[in-house]
């Protein structure tokens, strides 16, 4: 057989192969427990835009720090970081008093603590982290700006919050938010509609869901599924 013969069969021997699918973006979803069950919502909504996506409640810090490597989306509903002395921000608490922290000057809250300034371009796969908690917008001289350092390395689009965020009017604000990102609204205008959403839900008012801060290209949608880009 000539070898022009053999190129041409192992070319239509490729094109009979079936493709192969590529595996879908992980997201992660974490509550605490007086924030269920926006974790296990907003896993439902991610997976209606083919997301690989996971819930969990009172998922101990190490394991949320780990997997945000793998991560094409992050979320967080829970509490943020306060101190005694007023500084505020910088940090989210996961169970056993586990934290993940943007950074830290020698101030060590909890038990056990993760920074995300370690991360070298660890999470540079990330389209969209959120952070629905008290403070995780604002910077803190003890532990940084978490929201700021998320994006400083690598992640597209970051939101957070500056003030103190009520429980209730946190899980209106997630509810609504992941509908509207997957009925195809971009993460700006889901944010922003999803506030409003939650005006007149009890207790009325916006009870902090009006302070959210967005970093990123905050114009984009979630759809299609994607990991973000580096």
């Amino acid at each position: 057989m000539k070898p022009w013969i053999y190129m041409l069969a192992a070319l239509f021997l490729l094109a009979a192969l079936p493709a192969v699918a590529s595996a879908a973006p992980p997201a992660h979803n974490y509550d605490c427990s007086d924030t269920t069950p926006t974790a296990y919502d907003a896993r439902v909504d991610q997976a209606a835009m083919y997301y690989s996506s996971s819930s969990s409640t009172n998922a101990h810090a190490s394991t949320a720090y780990n997997q945000f490597r793998s991560d094409a989306v992050f979320f967080f509903n829970g509490h943020g970081l306060y101190y005694d002395d007023s500084h505020k921000g910088g940090g989210i608490k996961f169970s056993s008093e586990s934290w993940i922290l943007a950074d830290t000057d020698g101030h060590y809250p909890g038990n056990y603590q993760y920074y995300i300034s370690d991360y070298g371009t660890d999470i540079r796969d990330v389209l969209l982290a959120v952070y629905l908690a008290c403070h995780t917008s604002h910077y803190n001289p003890y532990n940084g700006d978490l929201l700021q350092q998320t994006m400083n390395k690598g992640a597209d689009i970051c939101l957070g919050f500056d003030g103190e965020v009520e429980v209730e009017n946190g899980k209106c604000w997630s509810g609504s938010f992941w509908d509207r990102l997957r009925n195809g609204e971009t993460v700006a205008s889901a944010a922003s509609n999803a506030k409003d959403d939650c005006y007149l839900h009890w207790p009325f008012g916006y009870h902090g869901v009006d302070t959210y801060e967005i970093s990123g290209s905050y114009n984009s949608c979630l759809t299609p599924a994607r990991y973000g880009v580096y």
